[in-house]
Parts: C-alpha cells; structure tokens; sequence
C-alpha cells in the first residue's frame, strides 16, 4: 500500500478533507492518519505559512516515511480568467526569490511566497513579476525542497477561492493564531469593527463554498492518480 504524506495549512481546508476520508487524529500535534481506497494517508496540519510548513512537514516524513508528499489547499488567482473552485496542478514551484521546483505532473506554475497576498493590487504585482505563475500560495514551495531533499516525489493541487481582481474582504493577516490557524476572537473583532464588508463576506463564503467542493473532488481523484 502505497503512502502518502500530505500537508495542509489551515483547518478552513483541512476539516472537509478529514471528513471526507474519515481520517483520524494520532498525533503528535495535529497529525492524521487514515486509508483513502489503497493509499495509507497522513496528513501535516502546519498553520499558515513557510514557517509553520517547514516544522509540520518534516515532522510528516520523520513520523510517517512516506513514498511521496502533497500539498494541498486553497490559493489565490494570478490570472483573470481563474475564478473559485478552478484548480490548478502544480508541475512547477516558483519562490519569491524566482527559485523553480519541477515535477513530472502535468499542470501549471505556482507561485509560493512568505506573506498573503490580500488585495487585487498585490495579487497585480506578483503576477507582473512572476508571469508564468497562475496561483499563489505560501507552503507548497517547502514541501517540493523537503521531498527533493528527502530524494521523494512531490505534486501539489491548489484550489482557487480568491480571484486576481478581488480584495479579501478582511485583513486575514490580523486573525491568524500564533500557530498559524483563526483566532476566532481576532476574527469576530475585524469583522465587528469593519461592518461594511460583511457583504463581501457573504460573497466570500460562497468562494470558499465552490473551493471547498473541488478540494475534496480533485484531492480524491490525485489520490486514486497516485495510487494507480
């Protein structure tokens, strides 16, 4: 049985998936384990960003060997025609300092930095700068050094929930936990006190109800890829 470990950032992506495949906790930390058909899984829960990614993924191939690593999760869009729920396959990586990781999976580039991109201007100025880039993230480029480094493949499947042409109707950047995960009280306060995006809010659940539905599909069916 072939296994693969996975990493995911943020509950918001990884809760779905854990229901989905009926996957259970086993620690240490927030660590997962569970069998998808004939592919053993274990998922990294790393909290947002480089720095949470690097900690949880190689605490992923110490505990759990495993034959090969993904990243999944949601990002946003670099070019107009992507809107939420489109998926993009990673064949490349590209860092903020234009480092490139390639694998042998069909797809796109994606773009990995070390800060959100909340706003359609900076989305803008990412995509000027890396143009071959169609989504942006901020794990996927750790996870494709740790394999390479562990001599391991790597793929990586992002979901677009935001559009190039769109704000995040909140400052996401102040609702982060020190573990990388929502603060719900940090939360609550930024939405309490910018009152006036609550419809973009609305709007926004929506995104991430259409990215939440192709997570789960386009995973289950790399998984099933990996597998065959």
């Amino acid at each position: 049985m072939k296994s693969v470990g996975i990493l995911v950032a943020m509950w918001e992506e990884f809760t779905p998936l854990r229901k989905h495949w009926k996957l259970d906790w086993t620690g240490p930390g927030d660590f997962f384990t569970g069998k998808v058909g004939d592919v053993r899984v274990q998922v990294a829960l790393s909290g947002v960003g480089p720095r949470h990614a690097r900690r949880a993924v190689q605490e992923l191939l110490k505990q759990g060997q495993p034959e090969i690593l993904v990243s999944l999760g949601y990002s946003g869009a670099l070019k107009d025609h992507l809107v939420p729920g489109d998926v993009v396959y990673g064949q490349e990586i590209e860092t903020g300092d234009s480092k490139i990781y390639r694998n042998e999976q069909a797809g796109h580039r994606l773009l990995s930095v070390s800060k959100l991109a909340p706003s359609k201007e900076s989305k803008r100025l990412l995509a000027e700068k890396h143009p071959e880039a169609y989504a942006v993230d901020m794990e996927s480029a750790v996870l494709a050094e740790a394999a390479e480094q562990a001599g391991i493949p790597w793929r990586a499947l992002r979901v677009i929930i935001d559009p190039l042409n769109s704000n995040l109707p909140i400052d996401f950047n102040r609702c982060v936990s020190p573990k990388g995960q929502t603060a719900p009280a940090k939360l609550a306060k930024e939405i309490l006190t910018h009152p006036a995006q609550i419809p973009a809010l609305i709007e926004f659940g929506k995104w991430e109800k259409r990215a939440r539905q192709q997570l789960i599909l386009k995973s289950s069916e790399l998984l099933e890829a990996i597998h065959s």
